[in-house]
């Protein structure tokens, strides 16, 4: 089985100087291909940092971060920036959508930046199937600000699914919806999940999303700080 993450002696913080503490101290985690992982924590204890680190936004000093058979440590930024851009989605706490453009338009994106994110791919075509299939035919043409904060999380999700990424990071993407929203948002991700089978690593302090998952992590069981 291959693995879509394999952390070794991970040791990360945020200065250089001697004697700063540690942010995270992690001495083993593997995510395997196609697993769908909860990892949860309390804020403070390093997800967002872990994250960023898994896609390739902040740089390893010390230890061994592979991400879809890439070292980072051992790669540039530059391409981390492009491993990142062609096979990571990521769906955002705060959605990041563009305001000016509606729907389709947000969707679309990665693969207009990315062109081998698109290759291959009717990325159009796929477009109007997620927003189908997220229940969102009717506001196509919306922009995003007309749009209820449910509705723009459905968005957010489709444009971190467009283009058949292997790896998809979702960092509290329910901690803005009420428990009606938050339950039709698992179920449309986990509906992606299993046509697709990307890895997915879902992350939220919300440990009662931990049904949705037959994995759970506790990182700070993990991150020995």
């Amino acid at each position: 089985m291959t693995t879509s993450i394999d952390i070794n002696d991970l040791k990360f913080s945020y200065s250089k100087k001697t004697n700063t503490p540690l942010v995270l101290n992690i001495d083993k985690l593997v995510i395997n291909s196609g697993e769908k992982v909860f990892l949860y924590g309390p804020s403070g204890h390093g997800k967002s940092t872990l994250l960023n680190i898994l896609a390739g936004v902040l740089e390893v000093e010390t230890g061994k971060v592979e991400v879809l058979g890439q070292n980072l440590h051992a790669i540039s930024q530059g391409a981390r920036d492009h491993l990142r851009g062609e096979h990571i989605g990521y769906i955002f706490q705060i959605f990041n959508l563009i305001p000016y453009l509606n729907i389709k338009e947000n969707i679309v994106l990665p693969c207009l930046i990315n062109k081998k994110r698109a290759a291959g791919i009717d990325f159009y075509t796929q477009a109007d199937e997620l927003i189908q299939t997220l229940g969102l035919s009717a506001y196509a043409q919306n922009k995003v600000t007309d749009l209820s904060i449910g509705q723009q999380q459905r968005v957010a999700a489709a444009r971190a699914l467009i283009g058949n990424p292997q790896l998809i990071i979702a960092d509290e993407p329910t901690s803005s919806l009420d428990e009606k929203n938050t339950t039709e948002f698992m179920n449309l991700l986990l509906s992606e999940w299993e046509k697709r089978k990307f890895t997915l690593v879902f992350v939220s302090h919300d440990t009662h999303l931990k049904q949705y998952f037959p994995r759970t992590i506790s990182l700070p069981d993990i991150n020995k700080i």
